[in-house]
């Protein structure tokens, strides 16, 4: 899964600031001192050794930010109406959308500040043009599996018409997975849209290549946890009043950036159906509380809408954000970062059916413990 049998697990965002390097440009991992200890002096006294602490949140393994990877002048000469932005600043965002970062990568967007998912695509009905690059390092064992699927285009594809375009650029630099997305872009009569986004390919690809890659892996995440996703959906039948056919649908087909860094970091998700009718969605990031904790100091969740929940442990947390569309839960359970959403639209009593959800998760979640 990685280059070293420290990292865990199963197998950003633009800089907006040097304070926000591990929000706009985060990674994964921080880890201990591999170093053999000296032999003690047989004169002397036996010195003990002293833990290295647990970092508050990962590091960039790349030894770069976002700001580092792509200039803004680069991302903003292909569109105009792209500037750095965080990727983690909208209201879309999932637990397993920070596996990359807890995997020691970066996400980072430059885009017109419309709405869209953790993938670069638009959400909510608006438009949206914008830039992703992501870098998951150590991908050397995961990278195979997206040729066998895709093939290898080592110099990426354009595509579209005068109604859509698009550019995608998946490739192993060294031993690191570089994927970059340009999504509906503005039109040009002067050059192409490859021509466009070589200069953007060339300049990440360059950082990564010559970057100093270092292994400091995140200690606190895998193995999957037994509570997350439970294919039975017997608690959400109950929970949210559905019926028999109400079923447990997780991701899965593909290969992505994205994919090879859920399955390292042991991020899940999946959503909760009645044939293609969503009632609600759970996503986990084994030993991700970090991110949650971020999200708090960099104001992306209001700390005030935290909420009682019975059974839930000293030490863990719940906080809960009803609008007219969902409720949304964030849950603390020890080291570990949950969320789950229910949708009104399926689910008139949203916020009381969220309320008896949250509580039968958290006691799922304590007795497989």
């Amino acid at each position: 899964m990685g280059t070293t049998t420290k990292r865990v697990g199963a197998a950003f965002a633009s800089t907006l600031a040097t304070t926000m390097l591990l929000v706009a440009c985060t990674s994964g991992g921080a880890g201990g001192d591999d170093s053999e200890p000296s032999t003690p002096v047989a004169s002397g006294p036996t010195a003990t050794a002293t833990p290295t602490p647990v970092a508050d949140s990962p590091v960039t393994e790349l030894g770069v930010d976002c700001a580092g990877l792509l200039s803004a002048e680069t991302a903003g000469a292909f569109d105009a109406s792209w500037t750095p932005r965080d990727y983690y600043d909208r209201d879309s965002v999932r637990p397993s959308d920070y596996a990359i970062a807890q995997e020691g990568g970066l996400s980072c967007t430059w885009n017109d500040g419309g709405s869209s998912d953790g993938k670069n695509n638009p959400t909510g009905g608006g438009g949206y043009s914008g830039l992703l690059v992501q870098v998951l390092p150590h991908a050397g064992d995961t990278w195979p599996r997206f040729v066998e699927i895709y093939g290898d285009d080592p110099d990426g594809r354009c595509f579209g018409d005068e109604t859509y375009r698009g550019c995608t650029f998946d490739q192993l630099v060294g031993d690191s997975w570089v994927s970059i997305i340009a999504t509906e872009f503005a039109p040009s009569v002067e050059a192409t849209s490859e021509q466009r986004f070589a200069p953007v390919v060339a300049e990440v690809t360059e950082v990564v290549s010559s970057a100093d890659v270092v292994d400091d892996p995140w200690p606190l995440g895998g193995p999957a946890r037994p509570w997350s996703c439970v294919a039975a959906a017997a608690l959400e039948r109950e929970a949210l009043g559905a019926g028999d056919d109400l079923f447990v649908l997780t991701p899965g087909g593909g290969w992505s950036v994205y994919a090879a860094a859920w399955s390292r970091a042991v991020a899940t998700s999946c959503s909760i159906l009645d044939d293609t009718t969503p009632y609600s969605s759970e996503s986990v990031l084994a030993g991700g509380a970090w991110a949650l904790d971020q999200r708090i100091e960099f104001g992306l969740l209001d700390p005030d809408t935290a909420v009682s929940v019975p059974g839930l442990a000293d030490g863990d947390r719940a906080y809960r954000s009803c609008s007219a569309t969902e409720c949304v839960t964030d849950l603390v359970l020890g080291d570990d970062w949950a969320r789950l959403t229910v949708e009104h639209a399926t689910v008139p009593d949203t916020e009381a059916a969220s309320e008896r959800l949250v509580e039968g998760y958290v006691a799922r979640a304590a007795a497989a413990v």
